[in-house]
């Protein structure tokens, strides 16, 4: 694997090695979470580690490196964190990586930061050529400086955001005492696809890194001698793929969420209730229910085991939640006596009584939401519903999707008729005439954003 190094700054070195005199040195990770850097004036970092949504709140929050802030300099604690070119050239083959700006003219130093500014991130479209039995492509960052290593077993693993049309591996390069790790060693996690044009966030803790040989030192100590994170992208000789990798952020800090996204399944600990954000209204408890009270015989087959067979609700959002990544059954309709089958889950607005310490069922004003943003998998189309009292309700239809899909609604758009100023309820709900067995999966729900709400982290998602 040939590495090529796209910032040839003064101290950047060919092989991932970068040997400078440390007068840019900058912090690392600390133990309280504290992701922003204190740098020198005249270092390449940008000390502002948040990338804004189109309302200006912070969507994003990387403890690593943020491509929005149009720096190249990755904050590792070092003087290493540069990003440079990798391709199959050394198995025979002839894949390379096309980059959108033109790199020759650019200063020594600003050559990297003209790329990362123009792409808002690490981009260019990967093509792959023949001659290698597995064409490959694709970005590194240089973690450690010249004949050394350093120690990422803290962070836990790594999140990113990101881009690609291909097939993505992040791979890690580590040492074995003085020797390089070969490319078979390096363990690596897959990172899918995403849809065009879509960033999605995804992350992987070390432990679901893997290694090809098994006859190679493993475990949690290859993580105490990094040298460098690669992004490979791979698929078939003459294919071709754009890419943009928009963050990066080590697992144990995370993606930090706008207010904006009011639940998500998501998170390392989900919550069991849905924030409303709205004033006088407490918070949103989840619940299941189906066609059974009108003559219905639709069923809902839950993995972790029915609502019914636990003490409190929490205990069961919870559980199914960390299964899943989101609220998720597999429902077979039958409309029994019923004019039409129907079952799903639903979001019960409550108030609280501080004097009694109990939660109870009120109509709550959630016009400043201005709609929906609804993150789910369905095997047929779904409805979204707005319920102000039994007998007024609006909603709109969530296509089927067999992949995350985030869908945002604005009030209009959901024709609720001003019932969003005295909603109860939001459900979603599969309906039909005839029976059918389908599976669906609320992962995250959010206020109106037309970019969306919620960054998941598709990692968690159980698949259909």
């Amino acid at each position: 694997m040939v590495k090529k190094f796209v910032d040839l700054s003064a101290c950047a070195l060919l092989l991932g090695a970068v040997a400078c005199s440390k007068t840019n040195e900058t912090t690392g990770i600390t133990e309280d979470g504290n992701p922003i850097a204190e740098v020198s004036s005249s270092s390449s970092f940008v000390p502002e580690s948040s990338s804004s949504s189109s309302d200006g709140s912070a969507r994003y929050k990387f403890d690593l490196w943020n491509g929005s802030n149009g720096a190249a300099r990755v904050n590792v604690g070092n003087n290493a964190g540069y990003w440079y070119s990798v391709d199959d050239e050394d198995d025979g083959g002839s894949s390379s990586i096309k980059f959108p700006v033109s790199l020759e003219n650019e200063s020594v130093i600003g050559k990297m930061d003209s790329l990362v500014s123009f792409c808002g991130g690490m981009c260019g479209t990967v093509e792959l050529g023949e001659g290698s039995s597995t064409p490959s492509a694709g970005v590194g960052i240089a973690l450690a400086e010249k004949d050394s290593t350093i120690d990422i077993s803290d962070w836990d693993g790594l999140c990113i955001s990101y881009e690609s049309e291909l097939l993505m591996k992040g791979i890690l390069g580590y040492k074995e005492g003085e020797v390089d790790a070969t490319a078979e060693n390096m363990p690596s996690v897959n990172f899918e696809k995403t849809a065009k044009g879509a960033a999605s966030s995804r992350c992987a803790q070390w432990t679901d890194f893997k290694q090809n040989s098994a006859n190679v030192n493993s475990g949690s100590s290859i993580f105490k001698k990094a040298t460098s994170l690669i992004f490979k992208f791979y698929g078939n000789p003459k294919e071709s793929g754009y890419f943009n990798i928009k963050g990066v952020s080590s697992y144990k800090h995370g993606i930090v969420e706008s207010e904006t996204c009011l639940w998500n399944g998501t998170l390392k600990e989900p919550s069991d209730f849905v924030k409303m954000g709205s004033s006088g209204v407490s918070s949103g408890f989840w619940y299941a229910y189906s066609d059974n009270d009108v003559g219905g015989a639709s069923i809902m087959i839950w993995e972790n085991g029915s609502p019914d067979e636990y003490m409190n609700s929490s205990q069961w959002v919870s559980d199914v939640v960390s299964a899943k990544g989101g609220l998720s059954a597999s429902v077979s309709l039958d409309k029994g006596n019923a004019i039409q089958a129907f079952a799903g889950v639903g979001i019960k607005i409550v108030g609280f009584d501080e004097e009694t310490s109990d939660y109870y069922p009120m109509a709550g004003n959630i016009e400043d939401w201005g709609g929906l943003c609804v993150t789910y998998m369905a095997e047929m189309d779904m409805r979204v519903i707005l319920v102000s009292d039994s007998v007024n309700e609006k909603g709109a239809v969530l296509n089927k999707a067999i992949t995350p899909t985030e869908k945002c609604l604005t009030w209009k758009d959901m024709a609720t008729e001003g019932l969003e100023k005295t909603a109860r309820a939001i459900k979603f709900e599969l309906s039909g005439d005839s029976s059918a067995q389908v599976r669906f999966n609320v992962i995250a729900i959010g206020k109106y954003l037309p970019d969306g709400a919620c960054v998941i982290d598709e990692s968690r998602v159980a698949s259909f």
